[in-house]
């Protein structure tokens, strides 16, 4: 009698077996699982209502860690193309049949690899973490880069210092010690190219082997992936009104840090406690562990000043303290940086002899002069200004949704919450919701899909710092329309 294949082969629809992984590839591993995934769906070779395997089956197929594939599923739910059923398992979404036949033509068209590339496209109505892109003053920013790279040393076109340029450095501490509160010194900032890679550089700094990392649930996706990257296991803990629910840390010696958004927790937006802030350094500070701070846009704050960074309440060398201005400015200018403990300088300096820095010298001049000359904090409280008058543009707009979404208050950040009424709950999910709005041309992020370990809450979160009071307006009447539509 011929050999039986394991049961789990037999469920496991055909198209996921034509799947490979590469890890010698430099794309991680659970983003080539995704794309490959992603693929099969827009192909249609995965139809809607499919249903995946496990992450532990599939992972055991494809001889990948289960964090790896986990990493991948959130990837895919949290962009519309999986869903996950409560007690159910993973199934293929319902996609917008334009979507299914846009991208079969463009990978079938002309010749693999000879076809023109897509013209980036500008950003649709409401989607978050998306600046106002027309505050960005080219002009000057082109006069910046000219002379920051005329004034530039020749040495740092080569290699230069591995934790950035000493100029910029010098001026994110002047900034940080003026907006946050932060008395550093600049050697103990370090210029990167995004906070996944700031994490990662933290990662193999303190953390070189494997170990357990905690992460607030809901969190953030991006993170959370590039845990998984590195082969960590995640704990995830709840969150509250309170922010991050210090009572349920878990313990034990291979817990050995914690990311956490504190001052405005990603994505609901609260603000965590004074108590809690001190009970989150004393558990760190009772096994030696490391508080990695995500301080993503604390300095958009509408109704006084900014909140108090945790960093500043740190007296042992705890806290990782992660910052970034692609965020506040523009995406593509590609800065963030990390303020790391005078402890831990020689684990960092030992790590960047090893790893090449990831961030371009070009504009790090431009952005250090921006800084100096009083332009960023220019820029900072005009956007304030600006970023206060369009969420309160927002919250009329959607007074006419009063009975299907429920707008969260902010005084804070680039982005808030509407939470689904009863009413909605009972014709849809907030994933389904997001598909309606994005067939009406409309991006929204449903929340559901950044929880992990605790129920998910039903919302949508609603991006308004990037357009203005009228295109709010349309959006917000544009996604009426999907939601009551039958």
């Amino acid at each position: 009698m011929p050999d039986l294949p394991p049961a789990s082969l037999l469920t496991t629809p055909a198209a996921l077996l034509t799947i490979s992984v590469e890890r010698s590839r430099a794309r991680p591993v659970f983003m080539q699982l995704y794309d490959q995934v992603r693929d099969l769906i827009l192909d249609a070779r995965l139809r809607s209502g499919t249903r995946l395997p496990s992450s532990r089956d599939l992972a055991a197929e494809l001889g990948l860690s289960r964090t790896t594939v986990v990493a991948a599923y959130d990837q895919l739910q949290s962009e519309g193309y999986v869903e996950q059923r409560r007690g159910a398992g993973t199934f293929v979404a319902e996609l917008v049949p334009e979507l299914l036949t846009g991208a079969t033509v463009a990978r079938g068209a002309g010749t693999p690899g000879r076809g023109p590339l897509p013209a980036p496209e500008p950003p649709r109505p409401l989607a978050h973490m998306v600046p106002d892109l027309g505050a960005v003053e080219r002009r000057e920013w082109g006069r910046l880069l000219q002379r920051g790279f005329q004034s530039l040393d020749p040495a740092h076109l080569e290699r230069g210092d591995p934790f950035g340029l000493p100029v910029l450095r010098e001026a994110i501490a002047d900034h940080l010690k003026v907006w946050r509160g932060l008395d550093v010194m600049p050697d103990q900032i370090i210029i990167t190219s995004s906070s996944a890679e700031s994490l990662r550089l933290v990662l193999a700094a303190l953390f070189p082997g494997q170990a357990t990392v905690v992460m607030e649930d809901p969190g953030y996706q991006d993170m959370r992936a590039v845990l998984a990257e590195a082969g960590q296991t995640v704990e995830h803990v709840a969150v509250d009104a309170e922010g991050l629910c210090t009572d349920l840390l878990p313990e034990g010696d291979q817990v050995r840090g914690i990311v956490v958004t504190p001052s405005r927790q990603f994505p609901l937006g609260v603000t965590m406690t004074l108590p809690r802030r001190l009970a989150l350094l004393q558990w760190a500070g009772a096994a030696d562990r490391f508080v990695i701070e995500d301080d993503f846009d604390s300095e958009y704050r509408y109704r006084g000043s900014p909140l108090e960074a945790l960093a500043n309440l740190d007296r042992e060398g705890r806290v990782v303290y992660l910052g970034s201005f692609s965020k506040v400015l523009f995406r593509s200018l590609r800065i963030s940086y990390l303020v790391v403990p005078l402890r831990t300088l020689d684990r960092f300096h030992a790590t960047l002899r090893v790893r090449a820095p990831a961030t371009s010298i070009i504009a790090q001049p431009a952005l250090a002069e921006f800084i100096t000359s009083g332009g960023f904090a220019t820029h900072l409280r005009r956007m304030r200004r600006l970023y206060g008058q369009r969420y309160r543009a927002l919250a009329v707009a959607m007074e006419r949704m009063a009975d299907l979404l429920t707008l969260q208050e902010v005084d804070s950040g680039m982005h808030a919450i509407a939470w689904s009424t009863p009413a909605l709950d009972a014709r849809m999910t907030d994933v389904a919701a997001a598909r309606r709005a994005a067939a009406a041309g409309v991006t929204v992020r449903p929340l559901s899909p950044f929880y992990v370990a605790e129920p998910p809450r039903q919302g949508l979160i609603l991006g308004f710092a990037g357009f203005d009071a009228a295109r709010i307006a349309q959006a917000v009447a544009c996604l009426d329309a999907a939601l009551r539509d039958p």
